[in-house]
């Protein structure tokens, strides 16, 4: 069993930082709620039909899943981002601390992986850990989306430095691709102090997830590009998002 206070992954630091949510904080509920909308839409889930948000963050998807009448809880490794879901949701909203690799307590008839939160680990053996808890927790009509970047499109065109000014501070970007991962190095002050953060996300394709989820026993049933869910399309989309069902 993996505890994370030891293993100190970066997602492990960096996602229960507060400068983390200083970084992103134009990651609004409006875009949200449309991208939600849309997909429940097409899913077509039954009224109280039970959802998890994996891999929540500070709940802003788990909150727009709420409004369509489903009966949500969302679970993330950061304690700082669950303590600010639980305050800024409402109290039917269930939210838990969890680590997507190890087993989930309790049954779900969808799952939603979203906004990239998928990939960040070291050995990608472990995607396989995460694949098989979502497979053990689901029940029909057992539906697993994951929602991730377009890979392609993003090493294109990848802006390798940037600066970015938010609360005072002022955050210095720097991207590459190093060992089938993208790697965003955070590096800034703060009162004198200095930080320094790295997110690591694998290289990801259409054709990875495909061998993934076959071997996770998921047939993918639909693929979007969009958050209008719009046909994927490897050069022009901005996103992949996968929606799959149990086999």
């Amino acid at each position: 069993m993996m505890h994370l206070e030891e293993q100190k992954e970066w997602f492990s630091t960096w996602f229960n930082s507060p400068y983390y949510h200083m970084l992103y904080d134009e990651r609004n509920d409006q875009e949200a709620n449309e991208f939600l909308s849309n997909l429940v839409s097409a899913l077509e889930p039954e009224q109280g039909a039970s959802v998890l948000d994996l891999a929540c963050g500070a709940g802003r998807h788990s909150r727009a899943l709420a409004t369509h009448g489903l009966k949500v809880s969302g679970c993330d490794l950061s304690p700082n981002s669950i303590e600010e879901a639980k305050r800024n949701s409402d109290p039917e909203l269930t939210f838990f601390v969890h680590d997507m690799r190890e087993p989930l307590q309790e049954n779900y008839q969808y799952v939603f992986n979203l906004f990239t939160s998928f990939g960040y680990f070291d050995d990608t053996r472990q995607n396989a850990l995460v694949l098989k808890s979502v497979h053990d927790a689901l029940t029909d009509p057992a539906i697993l989306v994951i929602d991730f970047m377009n890979t392609h499109k993003v090493i294109r065109d990848l802006r390798f430095r940037q600066e970015i000014n938010k609360h005072n501070i002022l955050f210095h970007i720097k991207k590459e691709v190093t060992n089938g991962r993208i790697v965003k190095t955070i590096a800034f002050e703060d009162q004198g102090t200095s930080y320094f953060f790295q997110e690591k996300v694998q290289a990801l394709y259409l054709s990875d997830f495909e061998e993934l989820l076959a071997e996770a026993n998921f047939d993918i049933i639909r693929l979007a590009g969009n958050y209008q869910l719009d046909a994927f399309n490897s050069e022009t989309s901005d996103r992949l998002i996968l929606i799959c069902k149990k086999k």
